[in-house]
């Protein structure tokens, strides 16, 4: 292999066949002759350095670490590129960190051959008790594991530089050519130069480790559909079916390491919160029920499109008879999104529990004009202004094209907020389209700590929730996009909810986001019946700068609404 300097003696002559040279064969004819000997350099150096990384590659896969902790064989296999990030795979599902570092590499921890009736027997008398007893085995093996890694990763890039040399000196044997001046002296040069790329890459690594990789993962599988049902739980232990004792024993298991994160990074819940969006008359209020239930629930935002042509007609009574099930229970703030028209945001006012923010009316000129409202929930200050427009009416205001619509969002979010008071802050500010919530976070810096809004039906990345200390938090369609997925063509849209955990302090604390993939899910499903439909990831919040004398708790209510300019009550300390 030879280092860019000593390409010149390594080309061929203009008149050369281009076979003789096994990159030139890569190359188009019709270049010129400068053309073609940089197209050479490139692919034979592209050659040089994917040789290497396949054979790095292909070592880890082949030879993964294997041992046994807790009697349970385990076996670990790192990749490159395709899977980043740290994984525990079972049969029931994957428990998956991505953010451990900045390199393109995934560790990938399993069990092999697992008497899974042993397992039971093991795990269930005493689960917190096998779980210490894991977790100390693992943390024993972790230098060990890393030694074979590393070391089947530096023989596979040494295998793959001898490859690349051996083809390179092939090539000009082929071709006629002598060998290099020094050739010894040239592969101890680019041997060193590998080693050095390999220590950068391993500084790289170690600069952008994350320290609190556990404040991101993602549960797949039964593993995640579980979560959806932890009252089941207890129910797991109870039955005698051999089946159940092994799913309780896999996911007790998994619960407890969960909740050793908990302990570590969160401190008791006050109350949680349920985020949806875009229903679009959708009947899917009897699983939204459910996991109300399941979670205890005490407050639901709803960031709209509840309707689908903003008709009244279209709010049937079994369709609000689900609706208000919940909301006789469990307060619901909502706001108007670009499918709600002032007759849905009317009716949505009829409905006992549910808090409306902001209003939608229409202009005698034309279009819809918004204001914004406040209210005051179990101590946290809420504010929200709904989208100013309305499906299928003229110009921007029925528009679907951002290029038309964000800067009518602009102005209306602009509008709304001209005469805040300079000191007013908001816990959670909600509107309906990303766009406007970011005009939030822009108008009101520092004084917003969480924006939620939904519309474009699709949870927003986990890496971007929160940036900058403000959770900003898109929803994704609680309806599996209801009647509006008919003009959307393509794979189904899953239905997508988050439940996030207040403090007593009042700060956010841990973030729970479900993808259910199949919208036609029954009300009485299980984790069992669910199984790969679900995925649900965990986010643990970084804290935020609030008052240290601040309290929320269920006992303080919801109060009535305010406009969005009377001065916020600072008796507790503000934020």
């Amino acid at each position: 292999m030879d280092s860019p300097t000593s390409e010149s003696s390594d080309q061929p002559a203009p008149d050369e066949p281009a076979g003789a040279d096994p990159a030139a064969t890569l190359i188009p004819r019709r270049l010129t002759h400068a053309g073609r000997l940089a197209m050479q350099w490139l692919v034979r150096w592209v050659l040089r350095i994917s040789l290497p990384l396949i054979c790095a590659n292909a070592l880890l896969r082949a030879f993964p670490y294997k041992a046994t902790i807790a009697g349970i064989p385990f076996r670990v296999q790192a990749t490159l590129f395709t899977r980043t990030g740290f994984s525990a795979d079972t049969t029931l599902g994957s428990w998956e960190f991505p953010h451990v570092d900045g390199l393109p590499v995934g560790v990938h921890v399993s069990p092999v051959d697992v008497d899974i009736l042993r397992l039971s027997k093991v795990a269930n008398p005493d689960t917190t008790a096998f779980v210490d007893q894991l977790k100390h085995g693992f943390a024993d093996q972790v230098g060990f594991i890393m030694l074979w890694l590393v070391g089947l990763a530096v023989i596979g890039v040494a295998l793959g530089l001898a490859m690349a040399a051996a083809l390179n000196m092939a090539g000009r044997y082929l071709r006629g050519l002598p060998r290099h001046h020094r050739e010894a002296r040239l592969r101890v040069r680019q041997l060193l130069a590998a080693v050095t790329v390999c220590a950068v890459v391993a500084g790289y690594g170690l600069l952008t480790f994350e320290r609190d990789w556990t404040k991101q993962s993602r549960l797949t599988g039964t593993l995640g559909a579980v979560q959806l049902f932890p009252s089941q739980l207890e129910q797991f232990y109870s039955r005698q079916s051999k089946a159940y004792d092994v799913l309780g024993a896999v996911v007790g298991i998994q619960a407890a390491l969960q909740a050793r994160i908990d302990q570590q990074k969160t401190p008791d819940t006050a109350f949680n919160i349920m985020y949806i969006s875009d229903m679009h008359l959708a009947a899917e209020y009897p699983l939204v029920e459910q996991y109300v239930s399941n979670f205890d629930v005490k407050l639901i935002v709803n960031t709209g499109d509840e309707s689908e042509f903003g008709t009244a007609a279209e709010l049937t009574t079994s369709y609000l008879s689900a609706l208000r099930r919940i909301t006789v229970k469990t307060p619901m703030i909502w706001l108007a999104g670009n499918h709600d028209s002032p007759d849905t945001e009317r009716v949505m006012r009829t409905i006992k529990g549910v808090t409306v923010l902001g209003s939608k009316t229409r202009q005698a000129e034309g279009g819809y004009r918004v204001t914004g409202s406040r209210v005051r929930a179990f101590g946290l200050e809420v504010g929200g202004i709904p989208d100013p427009r309305v499906y299928g009416s003229e110009g921007a205001y029925g528009s679907g094209e951002d290029k038309v619509t964000n800067p009518l969002e602009k102005a209306a979010m602009d509008s709304a907020l001209e005469n805040i008071e300079p000191d007013t802050y908001f816990d959670i500010f909600a509107t309906h389209e990303p766009s406007a919530a970011d005009e939030v976070i822009a108008k009101l810096p520092d004084r917003v700590r969480q924006a939620n809004s939904g519309h474009t039906h699709a949870q927003n990345a986990t890496g971007d929730i929160q940036k900058n200390k403000v959770i900003n938090l898109v929803e994704g369609s609680t309806g599996a996009g209801g009647l509006d997925n008919i003009n959307r063509p393509g794979t189904s849209t899953p239905i997508e909810f988050s439940i996030e955990s207040v403090a007593r302090d009042c700060q956010f604390t841990k973030l729970l986001r479900f993808q259910l993939a199949d919208p036609s899910l029954p009300t009485d499903a299980t984790a069992v019946s669910v199984g790969d439909n679900v995925t649900v990831a965990t986010v643990y919040l970084a804290p935020q700068k609030i008052a240290a004398n601040r309290t929320c708790d269920v006992s303080e209510g919801v109060s009535g609404v305010k406009s969005l300019d009377t001065p916020v009550d600072k008796s507790d300390g503000g934020n």
